[in-house]
């Protein structure tokens, strides 16, 4: 053989295990020349031959990871859909807790400055995106390459089990768990915001609206059950549905905001109602904000203690596919 299949030889080989060397290079050796007599046999030249030969065999970087069997793909199709749902769970979960946890510490921090919380809150979430997608990617490519998936003996195979549940039954959607976190978010900051500024102003004088004594425990509380229902709704989505344990988190969760909030209005504990006192407005303006606040925290008290529930039986009702019984044969 002539330069050119060195050439070719040598190439294909350094992609190639050094124990496996010897006996690839006398395979490939010998198929390159039984192509190339065949070739001349017919009339060929050796040297047109054995250059299209060579071309026929294709990329010798190609041909040497079909000898050892190693994937030219980053993810191959064996490990793609597992690496896809993986990803999105995982993007489901650190994502919007990456934005909780950016505006609650930027708040804490400077309660002045909520416009640039919630950029660096954004800018926190698009950085999890490109971290989680990058990292979780590197260890599949890691794992497709060893092909440490396709030696382990214990890999649990597809069932019907893990079938998706139907639209009814799956009633937690990603954009309303993102809407749910937001929103929670948005009123961590307005609590937060209360410490140093408000949102009202008279005479050009800032409005307090929450009494300070708040801040000794129950505003952190509050704070703290607020980034724990935003935690809550990610666990919900994650889970895919309502079972009666998480609808009893939830239950607790609103009775822990509720109780509080009502006893703390009751007694008048809340709000800083010294501008309608200096207004001229008196006890019964006073008396009707503590009263619709603690009507509107009573309704959404109750609702959310009952919803969970609710749609934990709803969902308890749907019959999953996998768990249907086998239609009989005849």
């Amino acid at each position: 053989m002539s330069t050119l299949t060195d050439r070719y030889v040598f190439a294909a080989l350094t992609s190639i295990p050094e124990a496996q060397r010897s006996d690839i290079e006398r395979e490939l050796r010998a198929s390159i020349t039984d192509s190339v007599e065949a070739r001349t046999d017919a009339g060929q030249s050796p040297t047109e031959a054995e250059r299209q030969v060579l071309t026929e065999f294709g990329d010798p970087a190609r041909l040497a990871a079909r000898y050892t069997d190693r994937p030219l793909h980053l993810i191959g199709p064996e490990l793609f859909l597992d690496w896809w749902r993986l990803l999105k769970r995982m993007l489901a979960i650190v994502v919007p807790l990456a934005f909780v946890a950016t505006v609650v510490f930027r708040m804490a921090t400077d309660p002045t400055d909520p416009a640039g919380a919630f950029g660096a809150a954004l800018g926190n979430a698009l950085e999890a995106v490109v971290q989680v997608g990058f990292w979780l990617t590197l260890v599949f490519a890691v794992i497709e390459f060893t092909g440490t998936r396709r030696k382990d003996p214990g890999r649990t195979s597809w069932s019907p089990s893990a079938l998706p549940l139907m639209p009814q039954q799956a009633s937690v959607s990603l954009g309303d768990t993102i809407a749910t976190v937001v929103l929670y978010a948005f009123f961590i900051g307005l609590l937060l915001w209360q410490k140093v500024g408000s949102l009202l102003f008279l005479d050009g004088e800032p409005v307090v609206v929450l009494q300070d004594g708040l801040w000794d425990f129950w505003l952190p509380f509050i704070i703290a059950l607020l980034t724990a229902r935003a935690v809550f709704a990610v666990v919900l989505y994650a889970s895919g549905r309502w079972t009666f344990v998480l609808a009893a988190v939830n239950a607790a969760l609103a009775l822990m905001f509720t109780v509080p909030v009502l006893w703390l209005l009751a007694t008048d504990r809340v709000f800083d109602l010294t501008v309608l006192n200096a207004g001229g407005l008196g006890q019964e303006a006073s008396s009707w904000t503590t009263g619709i606040t603690a009507a509107a925290v009573l309704v959404i008290g109750v609702w959310e203690f009952g919803n969970g529930f609710r749609k934990a039986a709803k969902a308890s009702r749907q019959t999953p596919a996998a768990s249907m019984p086998a239609v009989p044969s005849n």
